[in-house]
C-alpha cells in the first residue's frame, strides 16, 4: 500500500528499482514497511572464528579473506609442485625409453649379454647416457612397446609431458 508504481531500471551498470509513492504518503513509513515485510534487509550473525598458525582466533572480514586467499595460494602451490615433480619424473623415464628406442639393437645386445638384471642396468648406464631409474624402466619395458606405433606413442607422450611441465612451471 502507498505505492503508485514500481519499475525495474536495472542495466549493465547495476541494479536499480524505482518505487513511486502515492500523494499524501510518507516515504519513510513505506520504506520501513518494505524492510519489515520483505527480504530487502536481512541480517544474520557470523562468528569469524578460524585457526591461524595453530591458534583459534576471531577475525574481521578483511583478515579472514586475506588468510583464506593465502591458504588457497598455498594449496595451489603445493599441488602444482607435486604435479610438476611427477611430470618431471615421467619425462625423465620417457627420455630414457627414447634413448633405448633410438639404440634398440645395441640395448638388446647388452641386455642379452648380461647375466643378472643388476648387471644389465650397469651395462646400460655405462654405454648410454642413462640414469639408474631410466635403465630400470628400460628393463621393465614390455617387448610390445618396441613396435612402431608404441615408439610413436612414447615420443608423443614425451612431448605432452614437456608441455605439461611448461604449464605447471608457468603456474
Amino acid at each position: 500500500e502507498g505505492l503508485s508504481d514500481l519499475r525495474d531500471e536495472s542495466d549493465m551498470d547495476g541494479i536499480r528499482v524505482v518505487l513511486e509513492v502515492k500523494r499524501g504518503e510518507i516515504p519513510q513509513v513505506i520504506l520501513n514497511q518494505l524492510y519489515k515485510h520483505t527480504s530487502m534487509e536481512t541480517t544474520f550473525g557470523v562468528i569469524m572464528l578460524a585457526i591461524v598458525n595453530g591458534q583459534p582466533r576471531v577475525l574481521n572480514l578483511a583478515k579472514f579473506l586475506l588468510l583464506f586467499l593465502q591458504h588457497r595460494r598455498d594449496v595451489v602451490v603445493r599441488k602444482t609442485k607435486f604435479e610438476l615433480r611427477k611430470a618431471e619424473e615421467r619425462a625423465h623415464i620417457l627420455e630414457g625409453l627414447k634413448v633405448a628406442l633410438d639404440n634398440l639393437d645395441n640395448v638388446i645386445k647388452l641386455i642379452r649379454k648380461s647375466k643378472t638384471p643388476g648387471e644389465a642396468i650397469e651395462a646400460l648406464i655405462e654405454n648410454f647416457p642413462l640414469s639408474k631409474i631410466q635403465a630400470q624402466a628400460i628393463l621393465d619395458m614390455k617387448l610390445q612397446r618396441l613396435t612402431g606405433l608404441e615408439r610413436e606413442k612414447i615420443v608423443n607422450d614425451y612431448k605432452e609431458t614437456l608441455k605439461e611441465i611448461e604449464r605447471l612451471n608457468s603456474i
